[in-house]
């Protein structure tokens, strides 16, 4: 038998594993979109719920830092019910949520009972601290949520042009915040 004569049979046997591992591929990417949009709602509902929680605790987080009349054990066991319930939720979420962000949000206020009495200089610095891992936070949550993004494509498409005097002051403060963040 000539080679010709074998490669016939080769190249068809060879043309039905292709389409075979074709196939596979094509149905698990297919499998992939299908599921893509509930998963994504989900994450959606879970990192909505953690902003929530950590807007919430925010203003409980004014008030420990603000409220002369508070003692430290009240100042302590408001910030745990900040503290707690973050955690709880983003255990609760764990299949939606990175862990990393989890840990993140959850210490967030951890320490917020400590502003109060600290001196001038340490309660500046632990106020910029606080303040910058609650944005980091929402931050964070909008990219891994998928927000960000979305949001991006919708402003190519929309391509809307916002302007005034309060947002071209906001776009001079991000500007700043970044040109320091860059030092």
């Amino acid at each position: 038998m000539s080679i010709l004569a074998l490669s016939a049979p080769l190249v068809g046997i060879l043309g039905v594993l292709i389409g075979i591992a074709l196939n596979e591929f094509l149905r698990r990417k297919n499998r992939v979109e299908q599921y893509a949009p509930v998963i994504f709602e989900k994450r959606l509902r879970a990192y909505e719920g953690l902003a929530n929680l950590i807007n919430n605790g925010s203003t409980i987080a004014d008030d420990v830092i603000h409220n002369p009349k508070l003692s430290h054990t009240e100042r302590h066991e408001m910030v745990s019910s900040v503290v707690f319930p973050i955690a709880m939720y983003t255990d609760n979420n764990r299949l939606y949520i990175d862990d990393e962000l989890a840990a993140h949000c959850t210490a967030i206020f951890m320490g917020v009972e400590d502003i109060f009495d600290s001196g001038e200089d340490d309660k500046d610095e632990l106020l910029k601290s606080f303040y910058q891992m609650r944005l980091d936070a929402y931050r964070m949550i909008r990219e891994d949520s998928g927000i960000a993004k979305v949001s991006e494509l919708f402003d190519k498409i929309n391509r809307p042009k916002l302007s005034g005097p309060i947002i071209e002051r906001i776009r001079e403060l991000r500007a700043e915040m970044k040109e320091k963040h860059k030092n």
